[in-house]
């Protein structure tokens, strides 16, 4: 049976992360996923800083110089994860880019516009599985599912095993594909790379029927070498001479 914690934070963050839940359950409501996205990312947040607040409450504000007030402003994820680095909390390195992805796409919607996209639900999953695996990380003796509605904890769950469950597929294409490199290097010359779409490292240039293919988007994502340092971009992010931004700064600081 759900309980509450008699943390103010920390209450806050189950209810997003319910009320996120739920959203991307609803298909009958407008712009539901748009709603899960906002919501399920203000629970990462509150979480970090719940897990700050244990430890001491000023933690959570910005400015720790000032006198705090309840309009004090409170740091954003990357702060609170180097915060809370510094007191011995540490996420896995995995957690901070899959909280990034999910951060851009909460910028998008809350500062430009929003677009369905097919990739939500990889960004929520993502975010879920980190919220699983860090939250008793420091609340130690007891377990989230002990706040979370039951029927909502089993959807959580089942979000992410359907994640892991894609993602293990597309490694192991990847893998099908790129691994006789190792014993035989002329067997295909390009190691996977990270996908500037979802983050994960199943793009292999050339990948299906000669295009370059990420087998976890399940798209064909174009890519291109920088002329300049030889690393693979997006070919739409690539000048019409060929070089990254980082090369194209380095060469006008030198013209």
């Amino acid at each position: 049976m759900k309980k509450t914690s008699g943390f103010p934070i920390f209450d806050n963050a189950v209810d997003s992360l319910e009320h996120g839940i739920r959203m991307y359950q609803d298909a009958n409501y407008p712009n539901a996923h748009k709603h899960a996205v906002l919501a399920i990312y203000q629970a990462v947040e509150l979480f970090l800083k719940d897990a700050l607040c244990r430890v001491n409450p000023v933690l959570i504000y910005c400015d720790l110089d000032k006198r705090i007030t309840e309009d004090s402003r409170t740091v954003g994820y990357k702060e609170a994860i180097t915060r809370l680095g510094n007191v011995g909390v540490v996420l896995d390195e995995k957690a901070k880019p899959s909280i990034e992805r999910l951060q851009k796409r909460r910028n998008r919607i809350e500062h430009r516009e929003y677009k369905p996209s097919d990739d939500d639900k990889n960004y929520i999953a993502e975010a879920l599985k980190c919220v699983y695996d860090f939250v008793p990380q420091y609340l130690k003796t007891e377990e989230l599912s002990s706040y979370v509605d039951d029927n909502l904890w089993t959807e959580l769950q089942t979000f992410m095993l359907d994640y892991e469950k894609l993602l293990e597929e597309a490694e192991k294409q990847v893998e099908e594909i790129t691994g006789p490199a190792l014993s035989d290097p002329k067997a295909f010359a390009e190691p996977p790379l990270e996908c500037p779409r979802c983050g994960h490292d199943t793009l292999v240039i050339g990948g299906k029927d000669g295009e370059d293919y990420c087998f976890f988007c399940r798209r064909v994502v174009p890519m291109a070498q920088c002329s300049g340092c030889s690393e693979y971009f997006q070919k739409e992010m690539l000048e019409e001479v060929f070089k990254c931004p980082d090369c194209l700064r380095a060469q006008w600081e030198r013209d």
